[in-house]
């Protein structure tokens, strides 16, 4: 007796856009996505994809080996930044008992003059023209 071959079930085809450009296709290729995906995304006919693979910018292009690791890779000789984090912290943020040197402009003036007696007893004069 002679069996009958069966037929072999239908793979169920997408429905085929009604547009598909070539960047979506460009971004197809990008994602490791092969010619047979590419078919298959589509619903398209093998001839349908070398026809489009005849076009000057889908010439010669092929997927992109995307590889992935079997393992999680994590960076930690970095410290963790708070992303809340505003500013840089400066010296005297981190040391609140530094007292900075603002002075008014009284002080500031008194510090001149000051200064210039200072300089004054060094010279032996007392006439600020005569050290001009």
């Amino acid at each position: 007796m002679i069996e009958a071959r069966l037929p072999e079930a239908s793979v169920d085809k997408n429905p085929t856009p009604e547009t598909i450009t070539i960047s979506m296709i460009l971004d197809d290729l990008d994602n490791g996505t092969d010619r047979k995906g590419i078919q298959t995304k589509y619903g398209l006919d093998t001839w349908e994809v070398k026809q489009m693979f005849e076009h000057p910018k889908l010439k010669g292009k092929k997927p992109r080996k995307v590889r992935k690791l079997s393992f999680d890779f994590v960076d930690d000789t970095v410290q963790a930044v708070d992303p809340n984090q505003t500013s840089i912290p400066t010296f005297e943020e981190e040391n609140p008992h530094y007292e900075t040197q603002e002075f008014t402009q009284r002080e500031q003036d008194q510090m001149q003059a000051q200064a210039w007696e200072e300089q004054n007893q060094v010279t032996g004069t007392t006439n600020p023209l005569n050290n001009l």
